[in-house]
């Protein structure tokens, strides 16, 4: 079976922002279908009933956490548009197994940013965290 046919679309009962969950399974449809089409090799991490250790999808080996939400580039920077994130730490939690985070950037998936765990930072200005434009890649430089 195909791995972006068997993505849930529908509002999980675990979910306290239904909404923010069928954005977020729409994009990881289609960013799934687009490395599918280009013959990677694609899986879902197996569904534990907890959380996923930031692991949404495994893409020839590199485990992705996609974000639902974009960058703002501001200079050398790109900044996460989030507000919930505004002024909190970097997500990046003991226990977490994410590789790279994937954020959309336009219409085609392989024009997404990608940023590699290690490089997100801490604002130090009360700002959403951050990556420097030099540490991110296009997905479609991912694979």
């Amino acid at each position: 079976m195909i791995t972006s046919e068997t993505i849930p679309m529908a509002p999980q009962p675990w979910c306290r922002n239904p909404a923010g969950y069928v954005k977020h399974q729409h994009l990881l449809k289609q960013l799934t279908q687009w490395f599918e089409t280009q013959g990677a090799t694609v899986e879902l991490p197996e569904d534990t009933g907890t959380w996923d250790k930031g692991i949404d999808l495994i893409v020839n080996g590199l485990r992705v956490d996609l974000k639902s939400f974009g960058l703002g580039a501001y200079g050398n920077s790109y900044t996460w548009n989030s507000t919930y994130h505004q002024g909190r730490p970097a997500p990046l939690y003991e226990g977490t197994e994410t590789d790279w985070f994937v954020h959309p950037a336009g219409d085609h998936p392989s024009e997404w940013i990608a940023g590699p765990v290690h490089k997100l930072r801490t604002s130090k200005y009360g700002y959403a965290p951050y990556y420097f434009k030099s540490d991110t890649i296009r997905v479609a430089d991912l694979l």
